[in-house]
């Protein structure tokens, strides 16, 4: 997207589709003229000269000057909005066509249509967020569950950006430091001087690799874990699922094979989110419909992210069940074995038990078919894999974007080689360079010196009119 900072642009921002009221957003430095152009107050005198931030009930008008509709309009001043410009923010009724002449009407009177994520955009462009701070804005928006809603609403709000800005400001110290060094040779450092400074290096380093930590747990909520519930038939695969899903999901019966296709759903559980699979029962079979029911379960555990394998307590393992734990000792993701039926009793053996707990990551049991609390142990443990059980959502930092771990990642490397580098004497010319790389890449995490082609990819990510 070119620079489009000098026109003014207009969009719908509410959902498209008949409500009760929709939002026509205008921005720029011709928004109060356009919108003043297009509405007359109730109790006379000119949105020009309107008091900013005060809703102004008047008529709208459409593109041909004939009312349309009545409604509200407030005016925002630049600095003081959302994108730092002057803005007007028109609510009408939220009829599809009465929505659609509206927006129409701005465009005929001036503004230019806005294109996805423009107006966060010019926000970003305009110093009134950083560009983390604008990437949570479009993952708040795209929040389907309420952990997805916190992780954003605490990075829109900050915590990321104020986690970073700290890490920049120690290392503008210590950078101040080496360019007094590097210009006044006379003047040493001393080894006080060089042991604070690569002192302040590791800490940056640590509080760097903090942040790193926090990707896996952020990444299980932003995108969601690839999931796959597998096990032999009739172990309580399908009631697990519905379980886990809240809702009767599945077939459950007595009859073996019941489930043969996969079963989809998104899932909040254990502090993350889960797109979670059900699949067809594993074991040998020479029907063919249940034969592709199998392949496509093992391909599911071969792509998932979390393994939840399910075993029937109440009995001894089968060589079906002893299949399933040769393939779990060959996977490298986390494994959970359920432990199903309790209900009836545990009579597993003592070295069953323990052949299912080498190959796991975690052992849970659980009674699948009884609706009450037996789903906290296997949630537990979920959150305990992914880390969410030592976060708090709202006011940890925590990133969630490949694009700001990558960022990171390159401060971390330049931060230990910097503190490497002064530990062993190098020249201070070798470690102040370091220490620029690792404060360009601190930059570019929050957007300071960022690629143009880089903001362009997230906000074209947006939708229109945000």
């Amino acid at each position: 997207m070119q620079n489009r900072l000098g026109t003014t642009i207009a969009a719908i921002s509410t959902p498209r589709g008949k409500g009760g009221i929709a939002v026509i957003r205008i921005s720029g430095p011709d928004a109060v003229s356009v919108a003043s152009a297009m509405f007359t107050p109730k109790f006379g005198g000119s949105l020009i000269d309107a008091p900013a931030r005060r809703a102004i009930f008047g008529t709208i008008f459409d593109s041909s000057g004939n009312p349309c509709d009545e409604g509200m309009v407030t005016v925002f001043r630049a600095p003081a909005s959302f994108t730092g410009e002057d803005s007007a923010e028109i609510a009408c009724h939220g009829g599809v066509a009465v929505t659609s002449e509206v927006y129409m009407s701005a465009l005929a009177h001036g503004a230019v249509q806005a294109g996805p994520g423009e107006f966060t955009r010019r926000a970003f462009i305009n110093g009134k967020m950083s560009l983390t701070e604008a990437e949570a804005v479009g993952l708040l928006i795209d929040a389907d569950t309420k952990e997805r809603m916190q992780l954003s609403g605490g990075a829109v709000r900050g915590n990321v950006s104020r986690a970073i800005e700290r890490i920049a400001e120690d290392l503008l110290s210590v950078m101040t430091a080496l360019y007094a060094a590097i210009d006044y040779p006379e003047e040493d450092v001393g080894d006080d001087g060089e042991r604070e400074i690569g002192n302040t290096l590791k800490k940056s380093a640590d509080k760097v690799s903090a942040l790193l930590s926090t990707y896996k747990t952020g990444k299980a909520i932003s995108d969601g874990v690839r999931s796959v519930i597998c096990g032999r038939p009739n172990v309580g695969k399908s009631s697990l699922f519905n379980l886990m899903t809240g809702e009767d999901s599945a077939i459950v019966t007595s009859i073996a094979g019941t489930t043969r296709d996969i079963l989809r759903e998104t899932v909040s559980f254990g502090g993350v989110t889960l797109r979670l699979s059900d699949t067809a029962g594993i074991h040998r079979s020479d029907d063919t419909v249940e034969k592709m029911g199998i392949d496509r379960a093992n391909r599911e555990i071969e792509g998932a992210e979390l393994v939840i394998a399910v075993f029937d307590g109440s009995e001894g393992l089968t060589d079906e069940d002893r299949d399933l734990v040769k393939t779990l000792s060959t996977l490298t993701q986390p494994k959970i074995a359920v432990i199903n039926k309790t209900d009836i009793g545990t009579n597993m053996k003592r070295d069953e038990l323990e052949l299912i707990e080498q190959v796991s990551t975690r052992v849970v049991y659980v009674c699948a078919a009884l609706d009450n609390t037996n789903g906290q142990e296997l949630e537990a443990a979920v959150s305990e894999i992914f880390g969410s059980d030592k976060i708090d959502l709202r006011s940890d930092a925590i990133i969630w974007d490949v694009r700001q771990r990558e960022k990171l990642e390159k401060a971390y490397i330049s931060l230990t080689k910097a503190a490497t580098a002064i530990e062993n004497g190098d020249p201070i010319d070798c470690v102040c360079t370091l220490a620029e790389d690792a404060m360009a890449a601190l930059n570019e995490t929050d957007g300071r010196g960022v690629e143009e082609r880089i903001v362009n990819e997230i906000f074209a990510r947006f939708c229109v009119g945000k």
